[in-house]
């Protein structure tokens, strides 16, 4: 079942003039306003690029991802439901967090019709002390999610769009251990980052700098 996350952006997005949940080319559809789909999607972009594809072949679609910058954990009693916290999380996910599912679905931003839109929300996730949960929680399931509110939307219409997503400070020609330390990025991530950019065109390949590939933005089309 859809969390309450997904289902106040799929109301958001379908606005007071479209619908959710449209059934269309064999699928359901999240939202549709004005001719355009909009898929909200929360975890894997594995898990619905089938049907991205599919609605594609007719219809302009926009593949919607939550970016959550701010996030409360509300923990609840499983036995009387009772709230006993309610704290905000240290951690605050950025934009470029995108790439650890975009790594999986450069095909789908090649697709002419498909676009995607981060939008960045504060959020809360609810959790229950019911010991079936994962051991980083301590034994405590999540059971909830919820939109609390949008801070930004950013539209990427074309693949070379995505370049926007690379951290601020960047040489013109740089590595991956140049996006890692330019935006404090992990190191997996930082060549997921690269990888991605140079599958769907935005950056290209120009050398090397020791052992170390060299990139740099790709020069827009005369």
């Amino acid at each position: 079942m859809p969390s309450a996350l997904h289902q106040a952006l799929q109301r958001f997005y379908a606005g007071d003039e479209g619908l959710v949940e449209v059934e269309m080319d064999g699928f359901y559809a999240d939202a549709i306003r004005d001719g355009v789909i909009y898929e909200i999607q929360t975890g894997s972009f594995t898990a619905i690029r089938d049907k991205l594809h599919r609605l594609a072949n007719e219809h302009p679609v926009v593949l919607v991802h939550p970016i959550e910058r701010y996030k409360w954990i509300a923990k609840f009693d499983a036995e009387t439901g009772e709230e006993t916290s309610y704290r905000r999380s240290p951690k605050r996910a950025q934009l470029w967090e995108v790439f650890d599912e975009l790594v999986y679905a450069t095909r789908l931003l090649a697709r002419e019709r498909i676009s995607l839109e981060l939008v960045v929300v504060a959020a809360c996730e609810n959790w229950l002390d019911d010991g079936n949960g994962s051991w980083r929680r301590k034994g405590q399931s999540i059971v909830g999610h919820e939109l609390l509110a949008i801070l930004e939307r950013h539209r990427f219409e074309e693949p070379a769009d995505l370049a926007r997503l690379l951290p601020e400070g960047l040489p013109e020609q740089f590595t991956v251990p140049d996006i890692r330390e330019a935006g404090r990025i992990r190191p997996r991530l930082a060549g997921r980052i690269a990888y991605t950019l140079r599958e769907v065109g935005a950056i290209e390949y120009v050398g090397r700098r020791g052992s170390a590939y060299l990139y740099e933005c790709a020069k827009e089309p005369k």
